[in-house]
């Protein structure tokens, strides 16, 4: 547990860091940065039987990338907005918060871990979770 207490401090910091240096506040960085990467991703969805109707989610995400490692292993920290939003069963569905990680990146794969405050609103619920992952993203063209 003494662990975990370490890395969430750490990954606060971290998001508190993002979120100043990249808002501008005048913060100075006492290590070089690499890279202040972001993204965002969204998808809208109409479930015909009903279950869930029509919904958007996604996420908006702007991290930092402190150091390259020997066989190009990028570390990365990263703050993140997630939104679930569904038009039917919105108790279960509809879900949103803020989440900040730590991951090893090498393309095309992303090896991390995040916690994730995530709320219910219609539930006035919450659930914090702790979560690891092994993510890969790769697209090609067939015509080049």
């Amino acid at each position: 547990m003494e662990w975990y207490c370490r890395v969430r401090r750490i990954v606060v910091g971290t998001a508190a860091l993002v979120l100043t240096g990249t808002l501008g506040l005048g913060m100075s960085w006492a290590v070089d940065i690499e890279a202040l990467p972001g993204s965002t991703w969204g998808q809208a969805t109409y479930e015909a039987t009903g279950l869930t109707g029509p919904g958007v989610q996604g996420f908006v995400n702007q991290g930092i990338d402190w150091v390259t490692l020997p066989g190009k292993l990028t570390l990365n920290t990263f703050a993140e907005l997630r939104y679930r939003v569904r038009e039917n069963n919105k108790n279960f569905y509809n879900t949103y918060g803020p989440a900040v990680g730590v991951e090893f990146r090498r393309k095309p794969f992303h090896l991390g871990v995040d916690y994730y405050w995530e709320r219910f609103p219609e539930l006035s619920d919450s659930s914090n979770r702790l979560g690891y992952y092994l993510s890969w993203y790769y697209d090609w063209d067939l015509k080049r």
